[in-house]
């Protein structure tokens, strides 16, 4: 299997060594199979192919564990089943006993929706749904629609596009000329939108086709603004999509702090309250192996856990591991236990300092600053471009932030603006 090639109608954006006989393959987007070992019908990305059988992401961690034993997965070959143990200063306030997983540092984590159509409903005038918007949608301009349409919309024919807040039109707008129903690969999408600047990954999007062309796009305001994580949202969101795919830069962080969260943000167990949480062991590991230029190294990553640790940006939760491997918070009863490291983002209503009076606004809104943020790209097969890498250099260096001021892998960035919503 080569990047470029094809797997399941899907692109593969990445290719892993093969090993005992299975190489792990990254696709572009999620797709549906049978895995041949478990029998359950999955969909994801990550796709291991043996021969002509295809593998869960589950399923291939077993098999790599049984092949290998925990020597080979141990980090930095000590040859030691991972441990993971609980802070000494979890709730209780007792030392806890190290708790040992069958391998905490293979954990799996089950993926994000695509932002693909839900709550469809068809009335035979008007087709409905919703979506939350990813970064894919806001790179190329585009915008998930169910089967119902994609059967019935004249493919390349032109539609007319208004966006709404609630059920009031957003005046001040591009024009939107360009949006057609476009189907690739067997996937229907809307394409040549131009995303408003206030839409974040998360943003909840209802929509509404009245079979003819006129096409309604809607954002839920939400009763008053929120800070989620450093960034002012005042729209119906999935915190989940936040974190995953929006790091948000900040000064209070140094270099190896910032790999750790990045790394955390973007691999993590993702909870209701966009929490994300991994073993330390898996954390480690994953910081250092993502890291795109110099690696840090395991005593500088211990350290900069605790430092995160002692400020509060971290704290230890309690999860546990099923049979295979997968990842569940809280702890599941009858699965082995686990201490969790959690980077639990920060909510509350926005603040005066938050918010700047824009009398120009648009419709009625203020104007509100938005903190240069990292966006995720990397699993969409993208880089980031060399303006944006140097955005990036600047802004890290005037913050005063220690080590090299590259821009994390699989990351973009989006410096400090004014939003206008």
């Amino acid at each position: 299997m080569k990047v470029g090639a094809t797997l399941l109608g899907k692109r593969i954006a990445k290719v892993k060594p093969r090993r005992g006989g299975v190489q792990l393959v990254r696709l572009e987007a999620l797709a549906s199979f049978t895995c041949s070992r478990c029998a359950q019908t999955k969909s994801a990305r990550s796709v291991a192919v043996r021969d002509d059988a295809l593998l869960c992401n589950a399923c291939y961690g077993n098999l790599q564990a049984s092949d290998t034993g925990h020597d080979q997965s141990s980090p930095a070959g000590t040859g030691r089943t991972p441990e993971a143990s609980v802070s000494p200063s979890e709730p209780g306030g007792r030392q806890s006993s190290a708790l040992r997983t069958d391998n905490s540092a293979r954990v799996v984590v089950q993926e994000l929706d695509s932002g693909l159509p839900y709550s469809v409903a068809n009335t035979g005038l008007r087709i409905e749904w919703k979506f939350h918007v990813r970064a894919e949608h806001l790179l190329h301009g585009t915008c998930p629609v169910p089967a119902d349409m994609a059967d019935r919309a004249a493919p390349h024919e032109p539609l007319d596009l208004t966006f709404l807040r609630g059920r009031h039109r957003i005046r001040i707008l591009d024009e939107q000329k360009n949006v057609r129903l476009r189907v690739r690969g067997g996937k229907a999408q809307l394409t040549g939108l131009t995303w408003q600047p206030f839409v974040l990954p998360g943003t909840r999007v209802s929509v509404g086709w009245d079979l003819w062309r006129k096409l309604r796009l809607a954002y839920t305001p939400l009763d008053g603004p929120v800070v989620f994580g450093g960034t002012v949202v005042r729209y119906a969101y999935d915190p989940k999509i936040m974190t995953r795919e929006l790091a948000a830069f900040d000064a209070r962080v140094d270099r190896v702090e910032e790999l750790v969260l990045i790394a955390l943000r973007e691999l993590g167990y993702l909870d209701e309250k966009g929490r994300a949480l991994l073993p330390q062991e898996a954390l480690i590991r994953n910081t250092i192996e993502r890291a795109q230029s110099e690696r840090p190294a395991r005593r500088k990553i211990d350290g900069a856990i605790e430092r995160l640790l002692s400020r509060g940006i971290l704290t230890w939760e309690q999860g546990s591991i099923n049979a295979a491997a997968m990842l569940h918070y809280p702890a599941r009863r009858g699965e082995t236990p686990v201490p969790l490291l959690c980077y639990a983002p920060t909510l509350r209503d926005a603040e005066r300092e938050d918010l700047r009076d824009d009398p120009g606004a648009g419709h009625g809104t203020s104007a509100h600053r938005v903190a240069g943020h990292l966006m995720r790209i990397g699993h969409l097969g993208k880089e980031a471009s060399k303006e944006a890498k140097a955005a990036y250099r600047e802004d890290h260096a005037r913050a005063g932030l220690a080590g090299p001021h590259e821009i994390p892998r699989g990351f973009t960035y989006v410096r400090e603006h004014e939003r206008g919503t």
